[in-house]
């Protein structure tokens, strides 16, 4: 039996009812759902599944806020609480970068710190240039903290701060000049800072090693042994008769 060209199979109309139900519900959803408003576990899910992959979770558009990157050095963090280095130096009572410009023969600007106004003194000339605003030095002013680990005599026991510190100079053959406080209390050199005149050995143009073996019965100051290699200090010192009056171990911190 053959089929007739005009007639129209059920089969046909019911098709054609689901394409169209089919384009009228995409319609819909294209123009009332927004493909951002997941909510956050969804959103957790997708960015877990991100990570997985080794890929970073991104937006389609700029409607969300983009949340901070992960990757290193995107965010650093400052801690204010940390000194600088300057208010590191000036703790110290190392030279500060208007030093060169404010001493006079005075010495106003280091009354109180012979040392200072002595490293001065010693290479001052070289500003002779209005180009020049800090002289050549052998070695840079360096101290650094200490922990006091040993003691016994005539000196702090529990201190709960030490400081060493090596300047430059020049006078006869010594190049150097150091001083060893704890809470304030002078263990090298005398108690006026006069002193402290040592021989020093600089490599790389830092102090490693110095050394003064004489006490004060002897050449007005302690005994004071400085290495860098073993980061330690030793200072003691002995009256006129021998007698010791007090000797002090340090360990320079190093960081």
């Amino acid at each position: 039996m053959k089929r007739d060209p005009d007639s129209i199979r059920p089969s046909v109309y019911l098709v054609a009812l689901l394409l169209s139900a089919a384009s009228g519900w995409a319609i819909w959803a294209a123009t009332t759902h927004d493909p951002l408003a997941r909510d956050d576990d969804e959103v957790a899910g997708d960015d877990d599944s991100a990570r997985r992959r080794g890929r970073p979770m991104t937006w389609r558009d700029d409607r969300r806020p983009a949340r901070p990157s992960q990757a290193a050095g995107s965010y650093a963090h400052h801690d204010w609480s940390t000194p600088s280095e300057l208010q590191r130096r000036m703790s110290l009572d190392l030279p500060g970068p208007d030093f060169w410009s404010n001493v006079d023969f005075d010495g106003q600007a280091v009354r109180g710190d012979p040392q200072l106004f002595s490293m001065w003194r010693s290479f001052h000339g070289q500003l002779a240039s209005p180009e020049v605003t800090t002289p050549a030095l052998p070695f840079e002013p360096t101290a650094a903290h200490a922990t006091l680990v040993d003691s016994e005599g005539d000196v702090i026991n529990d201190p709960s701060t030490c400081a060493v510190r090596v300047l430059p100079t020049q006078s006869g053959h010594f190049n150097c000049l150091v001083r060893v406080m704890c809470d304030g209390q002078v263990l090298y050199p005398d108690g006026d800072q006069r002193a402290g005149y040592v021989p020093c050995d600089v490599e790389n143009g830092r102090p490693v090693r110095a050394v003064d073996d004489g006490a004060s019965g002897a050449d007005g100051d302690p005994q004071v042994t400085f290495d860098m290699a073993t980061g330690t200090v030793t200072v003691a010192d002995y009256d006129a008769s021998g007698v010791m009056r007090y000797r002090a171990t340090l360990r320079i911190n190093q960081s």
